[in-house]
């Protein structure tokens, strides 16, 4: 079993079935699943899904409301396990692309 932590992009679309590229992320999710490999989402995760969520759309958000970016959240969460972040976990990434010279 591989552990994929899914991008916010692919949440979003995942969660808006309006999105032209829903029925994309909703089947490379199902792939992933399909093969016995695992989704996973991270707290930075959900705050980007929160800020675009419920920006308006005249700003490049969806426009929703608190309580369906809520809604859908729980039920994101209730779907894909959620990754607990330590306070080590930043540290060692900046020691990692500092000592690797990692450029992106």
């Amino acid at each position: 079993m591989t552990r994929y932590i899914l991008d916010t992009n692919v949440v979003m679309r995942f969660c808006n079935p309006s999105d032209i590229q829903h029925h994309l992320a909703t089947e490379a999710i199902s792939r992933l699943l399909a093969q016995g490999d695992e989704c996973l989402l991270t707290a930075q995760i959900i705050v980007e899904f929160w800020v675009v969520a419920t920006r308006p759309v005249e700003v490049n958000g969806l426009g929703w409301t608190v309580e369906k970016t809520r809604n859908t959240i729980d039920q994101v969460l209730e779907r894909f396990p959620l990754l607990e972040e330590s306070k080590h976990i930043f540290p060692n990434w900046l020691n990692l692309v500092t000592t690797n010279k990692v450029m992106i």
